[in-house]
């Protein structure tokens, strides 16, 4: 299956199309997952023989994209990008190892605490994946203390206080999310 094909298909399943038992994933982590991660991992699973990660080309209205520009100045992200429409991106699926709770404690554990931390705290701010805009990366991430898609620009300068870089929300839960991926 093609990647645009797999992205399509997670826009309109259902959440909870797969049936995951989360329990020992909370567990490990300490807490409890909010119900949008579980929606937007329940949806699809990619073959054990893919990479993790799906790249893609989306279309994009920075002005409708992006719903808060928390720190940052209007007309931000327009100008990283050049004033393009479009943008690559990468989105990190979860394999299908069937019910292997080892894969989905480990899947779940590297969103929360993985290396794209650099070791710094986020809270409880799971890594999705990243777009690739003109003048570098923009990370998207997950916060599960309110249950929005956020990005953030690590390469703004330091983020040791998460809350003092440029940041947004990009979605309220996952099918908005999932609904501004129009696919190039």
């Amino acid at each position: 299956m093609k990647t645009n094909d797999t992205i399509e298909n997670w826009k309109i399943a259902k959440p909870g199309t797969i049936a995951v038992d989360w329990s020992k994933a909370e567990q490990a982590l300490g807490f409890e997952l909010h119900e949008n991660f579980k929606d937007f991992y329940s949806r699809v699973r990619i073959s054990k023989n893919r990479r993790e990660t799906l790249n893609t080309v989306i279309q994009y209205n920075p002005k409708t994209f992006v719903k808060d520009y928390s720190g940052s100045k209007e007309g931000w992200l327009e100008d990283v990008n050049a004033g393009r429409d479009f943008c690559e991106f990468t989105l990190i699926a979860m394999k299908d190892y069937g019910d292997d709770p080892n894969y989905l404690c480990g899947f779940v554990k590297e969103a929360f605490t993985g290396g794209w931390t650099g070791g710094n705290d986020f809270g409880h701010r799971a890594y999705l994946g990243e777009f690739l805009l003109n003048t570098g990366q923009i990370s998207i991430i997950f916060n599960n203390d309110n249950g929005k898609f956020e990005w953030v620009d690590f390469g703004y300068g330091y983020f040791d206080i998460y809350e003092e870089n440029p940041f947004g929300t990009l979605a309220e839960h996952a099918q908005e999310f999932l609904d501004k991926l129009e696919l190039k």
